[in-house]
């Protein structure tokens, strides 16, 4: 036997079960290790999904063998040289893009929280078997695992993969499923949706197929080994998330972000939202599974693996998602512009901006990104946010250059996206020297990269024929929009959850009034001037202050109750407000003329 073969039975429903066995040869006599990852590529925070993993045994023909655990997530298991079964039960039931979760509805499996590892056999084949179990008869099942000869399109039944690495890339979706599918370049695109309703399956697979149209023309093409693509779509009342993966990615949206087919010409800003999901993970076929940084060529699943350059993968990919909304005319460029205002806004106020360069966000995602707290705002910036703006001030600087980013990206994935060699810390620089013939373009961003610093945003619209304004928050959560306010803004500078018996903060900006005051994050506001504390009471105590005032501030901290007296300040001008002037350059890459505000 010189394979690895896996059964995945969705035993129980109700309890969210799913019973695996493994079946394999020993190669090694000392013993065998069976191992399951703690992290699944393009998520990076240990999840230890081995601790989902019960009643696990072994035994071959002879009767059980020992199975000794070694850590948290291994298994030494000795043998008599002869084939041997691995069962065990998986607890399923986490409702996200990156584990697993079985219901009387729906069942998404992914292999990399699911199968063990058995270490030496990572490179042979890997047959699996897919059981329905307790699955009703009318449940069909979409993934981008390739069928065996016996197992019909959408069907429980086998599927292979030629190796371990390919295996966990390759999430499974059953269900009641609808399906739409197209084809780019002779490539089939399916588009799989799981507790859809009353929605226009065709419609989403028609503006998917533009969109990837898109992504395409910004590498030149398809990569070679692509034969296929699968949009694996899970609806849900509440949830939003995407993971890619090398043909397929796995989605989970709002039944209502979703189009309504009685408006067959509406893109609500929800349906925006969920095709720029689709759009980003898209993207990532070229930009993060094929060119990636060279620690995760070969990933180590056990443990961290460390790259300082998820500025230039996650946030490169954030700059293209909406970008090329825009490029198909789904966005208009208003539209475009209020979303990258959006950004610029959130960046514009949070303190982290300041204190953490991009190279030290994409190290410590582990740590930081992936596992925020109340302090994040202060603490932590988004190598996708801010990725995307230095995304947007590069092009602006090599338009000037009568060059653009997609020329850029062309020659990054022709130099070692391709042939799948990886890239250094330096190559993209090195790459961006060669494509520009600019060394000061090159230090200026490395210098965006290494250091804390402000991006150049104004002068970055101003070279692409835009102005880049700014005025103050009406209140905390206002990032966007070309209004004037009456009166000068007071917005205290903490955030809050609206709670039946007051406000509870979530999170208190440094070098705010707030903080100043003593404010905490945790803290329940129940009065703000002997008034009971309503997000409604707030508004108007601040529409009419002036700055300076005082406002005596009653709250509850850990059961005991405290008086803070909040001074109110002018809020900085952090809304950024971004308008077309005049198409000087090819950016975006189409005429404004088509995308207007009408």
């Amino acid at each position: 036997m010189n394979e690895v073969r896996y059964q995945l039975e969705l035993a129980d429903l109700a309890g969210h079960y799913v019973d695996i066995c493994v079946e394999l040869m020993p190669h090694d006599k000392a013993g065998v290790l069976l191992t399951l990852p703690a992290w699944i590529p393009g998520s990076y925070m240990i999840r230890d999904f081995a601790r989902h993993l019960l009643d696990i045994r072994a035994y071959d023909q002879a009767g059980p063998l020992p199975l000794v655990q070694t850590d948290k997530q291994s298994w030494l298991l000795e043998h008599r040289s002869q084939q041997v079964k691995v069962s065990y039960r998986l607890y399923a039931f986490d409702l996200s893009v990156r584990a697993n979760y079985l219901s009387a509805d729906i069942a998404v499996i992914n292999p990399a929280a699911s199968c063990l590892q058995v270490v030496g056999q990572q490179h042979l084949p890997h047959l699996v078997e897919i059981r329905r179990g307790q699955a009703p008869q009318h449940w069909q099942l979409a993934t981008g695992l390739p069928r065996a000869e016996d197992t019909a399109p959408l069907q429980f039944g086998f599927y292979r993969a030629p190796n371990y690495a390919q295996l966990i890339d390759c999430p499974v979706l059953a269900g009641k499923l609808d399906v739409a599918s197209f084809v780019i370049d002779k490539v089939p695109h399916h588009l799989v949706l799981c507790g859809a309703v009353a929605t226009d399956v065709q419609r989403i697979a028609t503006d998917l197929q533009r969109l990837c149209q898109v992504q395409k023309q910004v590498f030149g093409a398809l990569p070679a080994d692509l034969d296929e693509y699968w949009f694996l779509t899970w609806v849900v009342d509440q949830g939003y998330g995407g993971l890619e993966h090398r043909n397929s990615t796995l989605l989970l949206c709002n039944c209502f972000d979703l189009p309504n087919p009685r408006l067959p010409a509406e893109y609500s800003e929800d349906y925006q939202n969920f095709l720029a999901l689709c759009s980003h993970e898209y993207f990532h076929t070229w930009w993060v599974k094929r060119a990636r940084p060279t620690p995760y060529l070969d990933y180590q699943l056990q443990a961290e693996q460390y790259s300082t350059q998820l500025w230039l993968y996650e946030g490169f990919t954030s700059y293209y998602d909406d970008l090329s909304l825009l490029r198909t005319g789904i966005l208009t460029l208003e539209q475009y512009l209020t979303g990258l205002a959006k950004t610029i806004s959130r960046l514009q106020r949070a303190p982290a901006n300041q204190r953490q360069s991009l190279a030290d966000s994409s190290f410590n995602a582990w740590t930081r990104f992936y596992r925020q707290d109340e302090n994040a705002v202060n603490a932590v910036v988004s190598y996708y946010a801010k990725g995307a703006l230095l995304a947007f001030c590069l092009d602006a600087e090599l338009q000037q250059l009568n060059l653009n980013l997609d020329g850029l990206m062309q020659l990054c994935w022709q130099q070692y996206g391709q042939g799948e060699t990886g890239s250094e810390d330096d190559t993209f620089f090195h790459l961006l020297q060669q494509y520009s013939h600019s060394e000061v373009l090159v230090e200026k961003v490395r210098h965006w990269v290494q250091y804390p610093a402000a991006l150049p945003l104004a002068e970055a619209a101003l070279a692409l024929g835009l102005e880049l304004s700014w005025r103050q928050p009406e209140h905390h959560q206002d990032h966007s929009g070309n209004k004037e306010l009456p009166l000068a803004s007071l917005e205290p500078g903490f955030h809050y959850e609206v709670k039946t018996d007051g406000l509870l903060l979530t999170a208190v900006r440094n070098n705010t009034p707030a903080h100043r005051a003593g404010f905490s994050s945790g803290d329940l506001l129940i009065a703000v001037a002997q008034l009971k504390a309503t997000e409604a009471t707030l508004k108007q105590l601040l529409l009419r202050a002036v700055p300076g005032d005082v406002i005596s501030c009653h709250l509850f901290r850990q059961q005991r109750l405290v008086e803070l007296n909040l001074q109110l300040e002018v809020v900085p001008a952090t809304v950024a407000v971004l308008n077309a002037v005049s198409q000087r350059t090819s950016w975006p890459g189409v005429s404004w003329s088509l995308n207007n505000a009408e």
